[in-house]
């Protein structure tokens, strides 16, 4: 796939609405602010990326990650033939426009591939599958993105295929307990943080397998509805969970109160990109870009303006959120009707501006599309860097 290798910043007019993630190891206090704000939190540090004008994308002002959360509906062949048809558009987007996707995939809808008794309906989820690593075979990302424990039903199957040891280390060490650690620690924190573990384990191998057919590793999660905990030590058990079950990524923190004018996912550009403890392993947050509406993003003209306040040797990254799903045709139901074909066509000719919009300024040398799995190469190969420089200086 032909890709725009291309920054000036100009202020565009179009809006493209995207629905709906080296510290100290002591666990952080529970303060109203750290509450709000895990961007706050010790173990959380901001840092940025520094620009490296020998490397292609040294000219352009910034990043650009198309991030969707693949959660369609597949409770039966109709509705993945939808899906379908909606796969193939945005891979065609993709090949015309040279912008890559990352699908943060939940892991539960290519359940019924394997476990439908409906044969139309298991041939039509691995037809999907089939469709997304095609998707990838041209340059798209794929990693998990869940919103609760994998299936009771999936996670069975997978442990019948195979048996993972399931770590747990990481709760002694995150969790401060006064108690004895007996009856409420054993079944509520040991218990849930397990399972925890284990979906998120079985989950990564699982799509490791299914998806790139276990040549590449799944490094990255998005948590569903943006829920890493309420509070610092929440979500520092959040993190050692996420190590232990060896990824080394996030992208989805969130502020504030769910459904409160506080509300938003992730941090202003220049400002989304943090190193994370996560138990004996470092990891990385490469948040959604917060902008005007809460966690409704990207704004790109309001992005592209907060990303003009970046220094001149950083090069700041703009993480846009979309759904695939909802131009799924579904059925109705009380709590969602469906959409109108002239609502989904506006919605088609939406995303389609949008790919227009993000194709000028890459050729412009505004934006340079990439993906999560490209971007966290970059990031560790600067961390190398640094660290290099670091070892030759005097005292290094």
């Amino acid at each position: 796939m032909e890709r725009f290798k291309g920054p000036t910043l100009l202020l565009i007019t179009v809006s493209f609405l995207l629905g709906a993630g080296a510290c100290s190891k002591q666990p952080a206090e529970n303060s109203a602010t750290h509450a709000e704000d895990p961007f706050s939190y010790p173990f959380v540090k901001e840092f940025h990326l520094a620009r490296r004008t020998d490397k292609p994308y040294g000219s352009y002002k910034a990043f650009y990650l198309l991030t969707e959360d693949f959660e369609p509906e597949v409770s039966s062949a109709t509705e993945l033939e939808s899906i379908r048809d909606v796969l193939k558009l945005a891979s065609e987007l993709s090949a015309k426009h040279g912008i890559p996707w990352t699908h943060f995939v939940d892991a539960n809808a290519l359940a019924p591939a394997f476990l439908s008794n409906d044969p139309a309906t298991s041939r039509q989820c691995r037809s999907m599958i089939e469709d997304l690593t095609r998707m990838i075979d041209r340059g798209d990302d794929c990693q998990l993105h869940l919103h609760g424990l994998l299936g009771s039903a999936l996670l069975d199957y997978l442990k019948a295929e195979e048996k993972v040891h399931i770590t747990e280390s990481g709760l002694a060490e995150a969790q401060t307990y006064r108690q004895r650690k007996s009856f409420f620690f054993q079944s509520f924190y040991r218990r849930g943080y397990r399972d925890l573990v284990a979906s998120l384990t079985y989950g990564k191998r699982f799509l490791e397998k299914t998806l790139y057919a276990g040549k590449k590793q799944i490094l990255a999660f998005r948590p569903g509805g943006w829920d890493h905990g309420a509070t610092s030590q929440d979500t520092l058990l959040y993190f050692y969970a996420l190590s232990e079950a060896g990824l080394i990524a996030n992208s989805g923190l969130s502020t504030g109160t769910f459904g409160g004018a506080d509300f938003r996912v992730g941090n202003d550009p220049g400002h989304n990109l943090a190193k994370v403890l996560g138990g004996e392993h470092r990891l990385f947050e490469v948040s959604p870009t917060a902008g005007p509406g809460g966690y409704i993003n990207p704004v790109l003209p309001h992005d592209l303006n907060e990303s003009a306040n970046s220094a001149p040797d950083e090069m700041p990254v703009i993480v846009s959120v979309y759904h695939l799903g909802s131009l799924q045709e579904v059925q109705s139901t009380k709590d969602h009707p469906a959409k109108s074909e002239a609502e989904l066509q506006t919605e088609r000719d939406t995303l389609e501006k949008h790919f227009k919009t993000v194709a000028e300024l890459a050729a412009a040398k505004v934006l340079y599309p990439t993906t999560l799995r490209e971007l966290l190469t970059i990031i560790a190969e600067l961390e190398d860097a640094q660290a290099s420089a670091g070892s030759r200086q005097p005292g290094g």
